[in-house]
């Protein structure tokens, strides 16, 4: 919340971006020379977790500058960074594998800063040009102070149930990692986390899927698979042998990488459309999937020093993951005609326009909103962000509009609603 206060202009975000990879470059130095030392491991794995919890807001303001189709493309293939890590860091001992780790979060921090400074340049040379076709999406700059954005009872409940559904599904995965095996059969025998690394392809390979053939990227539809997909892998757990617990290994490692691709995608999503500061939203997200590997990690130690079955603590998982199913959100809250067309009597008049054509050439209420943005002069990227609809299906239903209003553009839209509203 603190970061979606602060102007885009203000002289506060270049110590924060140096801070950030500083505190885990810091942090990871401390946590190898503390081994024995509680003292000083606890305070390198303090400074660690703050910056890896800034560096991740920072991202999510620096990539607020992307338009959706790169956003989309972006996140995803940034997952590729896992192959490497998964090949040649365990190779790396000593010092060797010290500077390697240390050298991540620090690549990182350089990159935010290069990636901040191009997206300034990009502000300052398409900013008038961007003004009025994208919505307010992270803070509105009123003189040098940021206006903070409301958010909209029906949207906080819908992010509350997220957070649950997001932390319950992690509890899951939190206790399975404290209950699992450092290495699999596979691992042991090719001297790197094969499973992790299959993981990490397929991640990118979903993510990608997802964004460029799914009609709507939303939790609500993830949600759809994510619960038979966590069920699977907590049975595979379950089974003896070497294939089952492979195979567990990688479905959960590519569950819980496609999920981080989502978090982002999804949280960045709401904050293009004016839902929730970008900020604030992965803050939310990303803090329930902490919260809910801190509690499964707890709750697995505290059932192996009971002595917990494990079938016992397999049925209890798998009760909770079905809990998380039961309360997922079924759908995103939708606007009604007050917050889609505003106060202003000219877009009243076009969205008249457009539902008398509705009735008149049996547009659907979608195409009907399309039609209106249309109409305002919107563009389709704009349309995407305020729909929170893929690329495919706005142009599907462009398409579908033209045919049945027997036009081919556009302007001819434009031209057709206006003529339709002033008859009125």
């Amino acid at each position: 919340m603190a970061l979606s206060r602060i102007p885009r202009t203000s002289s506060l975000w270049l110590p924060l971006r140096l801070a950030a990879p500083l505190l885990m470059a810091v942090g990871t130095i401390l946590s190898y020379l503390g081994v024995g030392a509680p003292m000083l491991s606890g305070a390198g794995g303090l400074l660690t977790g703050v910056g890896y919890a800034l560096l991740s807001l920072l991202w999510a303001q620096a990539l607020m500058v992307l338009d959706i189709e790169e956003m989309e493309v972006a996140i995803p293939l940034s997952f590729i960074v896992i192959v490497p890590c998964v090949v040649v860091f365990p190779h790396l001992r000593g010092l060797s594998g010290l500077a390697a780790t240390v050298l991540l979060p620090l690549a990182s921090g350089v990159l935010l800063l290069l990636c901040a400074r191009d997206g300034e340049a990009r502000e300052r040379a398409e900013g008038s040009s961007r003004k009025g076709d994208l919505p307010c999406a992270e803070f509105c700059v009123d003189g040098n102070r940021a206006a903070r954005i409301p958010i909209e009872r029906s949207w906080r409940v819908y992010l509350l149930r997220v957070v649950l559904v997001l932390a319950v599904l992690y509890v899951s995965v939190g206790w399975l990692s404290s209950l699992a095996e450092t290495r699999d059969g596979l691992h042991e025998l090719a001297d790197f986390d094969v499973a992790m690394l299959l993981s990490s392809l397929a991640s990118v390979a979903l993510g990608v899927a997802i964004v460029f053939f799914s009609k709507k990227v939303s939790f609500s539809g993830l949600f759809r698979w994510a619960v038979p997909f966590a069920v699977v892998t907590l049975v595979l757990r379950e089974m003896p042998g070497l294939w089952p617990g492979f195979a567990a290994s990688a479905i959960g490692e590519t569950f819980d990488s496609l999920i981080q691709v989502l978090v982002y995608l999804f949280a960045l999503t709401l904050a293009k459309q004016g839902k929730v500061p970008a900020a604030l939203g992965v803050g939310l997200l990303n803090g329930a999937v902490q919260a809910g590997v801190l509690v499964g990690n707890v709750g697995g130690e505290l059932c192996v020093a009971a002595g917990v079955p494990l079938t016992t603590v397999g049925l209890l998982l798998i009760c909770l993951v079905s809990f998380a199913g039961v309360v997922a959100p079924s759908g995103e809250p939708t606007e009604d005609a007050d917050q889609l067309v505003g106060a202003n009597a000219v877009e009243r008049a076009l969205m008249e326009g457009c539902l008398r054509l509705q009735e008149r050439f049996g547009l659907s209420d979608r195409e009907t909103e399309i039609a209106f943005l249309l109409a305002q002069g919107r563009s389709r990227p704009y349309i995407r962000e305020k729909l929170f609809i893929s690329k495919n299906t706005v142009a599907t239903h462009i398409k579908h509009i033209y045919q049945k209003l027997g036009i081919h553009s556009k302007e001819e839209l434009i031209d057709l609603v206006t003529a339709v509203a002033s008859q009125g």
